[in-house]
């Protein structure tokens, strides 16, 4: 949700692209430095780290923007720290969507009551009853570890960027991964399939709470449906997120051919060490694909910039010509030398 926020402050604000830029490498250091200092991932909770955290980075970015002062921009964060919340329990819906949608506006608000004079307490992320605290009832959080400036490490550089390359939960991109993989080289059919068995973490099959999903919304949150679109559709993009899709009768019915095995997390992860898929054929055929540690658009795994194009292009949908398409990722792709939000402009 930085991105939505800063778009909307950059424009606002005449920035440039190098200064958006700079406003999201703000708001990733803060997100990045908050989840530091929990021990537990905010997921194991309930809460849903991009609309709660994110709130605040958000709001680190829009202050960056505004060209807040330390004070104000502390003051900023602690705005959006009484304005965040979301939780996993609604993944699958609307609401989802909308809690993150929130947190990217709670951020451009909270830099412009910062900066119109709304007071805040200074200390409330890191105070005995502020937001790490709350977040942490175990009270693991790291609140009095000092941030000295001279000392940082930029966690940006060490963690890297990771693409979502399907439009779904991130849980789900490993095994899609593997399946996309088997069914390519073995040439796979639906019709063909005995079973599916899926090794993934058991947070993550905790954040997949849809079996059966009836709809677009629902399938994000589904191993079973991620496994169906990759045998049925050998893609999931949007065109397989339409409920449409979703209840075609040979997508429905590999639903109750997926089993799992599940591992703990990672010390310090909602993510298995890897992720694997096997898949038996009803002539006996059994295909595995071995253990998938990095999901394709990870910072260990870049897309290509063909495939980044092509998740561009999928984003756009079928609603602009491909030429218009092409002009457009051509723009987004010298960001840092744009004048302003506006040339993102799709041209006719």
């Amino acid at each position: 949700m930085l991105v939505p926020a800063i778009l909307a402050q950059g424009e606002a604000s005449e920035a440039s692209g190098a200064e958006m830029l700079t406003a999201y490498v703000a708001g990733f250091e803060v997100w990045a430095e908050l989840l530091t200092r929990e021990p537990t991932p905010l997921h194991r909770k309930g809460w849903h780290p991009s609309a709660v955290l994110g709130t605040v980075a958000a709001a680190a970015a829009c202050a960056k923007l505004r060209g807040l002062n330390a004070a104000q921009t502390a003051t900023a964060l602690a705005i959006a720290a009484s304005m965040s919340s979301g939780l996993v329990a609604n993944f699958g819906s609307m609401t989802k969507s909308l809690q993150v949608a929130r947190a990217a506006q709670s951020g451009v608000i909270a830099a412009r009551l910062a900066q119109a004079g709304l007071t805040a307490s200074p200390d409330a992320l890191e105070h005995p009853s502020g937001l790490l605290a709350a977040l942490s009832p175990e009270g693991k959080a790291e609140r009095d570890r000092p941030f000295v400036a001279a000392q940082k490490e930029w966690h940006i550089v060490g963690e890297g960027l990771n693409i979502k390359r399907y439009p779904i939960c991130y849980a789900t991109h490993r095994s899609i991964d593997a399946a996309l993989g088997l069914v390519a080289r073995h040439d796979l059919k639906p019709s063909a399939i005995e079973r599916i068995h899926v090794s993934t973490g058991e947070i993550q099959l905790r954040m997949l709470r849809n079996s059966a999903p009836q709809s677009g919304l629902e399938a994000k949150f589904s191993m079973q449906f991620a496994m169906a679109a990759a045998l049925v559709a050998r893609k999931v993009g949007l065109a397989e997120l339409t409920d449409g899709f979703v209840r075609r009768p040979e997508v429905q019915a590999i639903f109750p051919l997926v089993s799992f095995t599940t591992a703990e997390a990672k010390s310090g992860s909602n993510f298995a060490p890897a992720d694997s898929v096997e898949i038996t054929t009803k002539s006996g055929e059994i295909h595995r694909s071995g253990p998938v540690e990095y999901a394709k658009g990870s910072h260990q795994l870049p897309l290509s910039r063909e495939e980044l194009y092509d998740k561009f292009a999928d984003c756009l949908g079928a609603g602009y010509e491909s030429d218009r398409k092409s002009r457009a990722f051509e723009t987004l792709m010298m960001f840092d030398r744009l004048n302003g939000a506006g040339d993102l402009a799709l041209q006719s």
